[in-house]
């Protein structure tokens, strides 16, 4: 954990930051990065805010449809409210995402799950949470080994390889990748 903050502006931040790597996933897509569970974020964002809806939680939602209904943008409010040591804090602050309405040729019927989803984790983000993630820490297994991790499992890897950046390609043995 990092050195205290003497004026307390980081409380909550480093109370957050740290992800379990049991809750991680790397992904082969769009450069590979490391996705956080959402359910995992929310269960945090619980037992520091209280309930979803109590504690934090979002207001003010509206979806718009753009570029002739292809696109879905979500914007709302976040807020959340805790207790530090200097006693009660409440705030709020602007999300957004968007998300295409389709995958491919079909309508994608979970996007208005997804975009707010998106919307919300990012503004947990926002907070710290899971902040060792964002800042590039689970690109290092040195690190996630040190927060309880195994790093990346090379089974898992050429499994992930094989199956999310190569879906055309048959192999029989994943042993026999890379």
């Amino acid at each position: 954990m990092a050195e205290k903050n003497k004026n307390n502006n980081l409380f909550l931040w480093e109370q957050v930051e740290t992800t379990d790597p049991e809750f991680t996933t790397k992904v082969n897509q769009r450069g590979g990065f490391t996705a956080i569970g959402a359910q995992y974020q929310i269960k945090n964002a619980t037992g520091v805010f209280g309930a979803f809806g109590n504690g934090f939680g979002v207001k003010d939602e509206k979806y718009t449809p753009i570029l002739n209904d292809t696109l879905i943008v979500y914007t709302a409010t976040f807020y959340y409210k805790y207790e530090d040591e200097t006693g009660d804090v409440v705030g709020e602050f602007p999300i957004s995402s968007s998300i295409r309405v389709m995958m491919g040729s079909k309508i994608d019927d979970d996007c208005i799950k997804k975009v707010q989803t998106d919307a919300i984790t990012k503004g947990l983000s926002r907070l710290g949470f899971n902040a060792d993630v964002f800042m590039g820490r689970f690109d290092d297994n040195k690190y996630v080994n040190s927060v309880g991790g195994t790093g990346i499992d090379a089974d898992w890897e050429k499994e992930m390889l094989r199956t999310d950046s190569m879906p055309d390609k048959k192999i029989k043995d994943k042993d026999e990748w890379i």
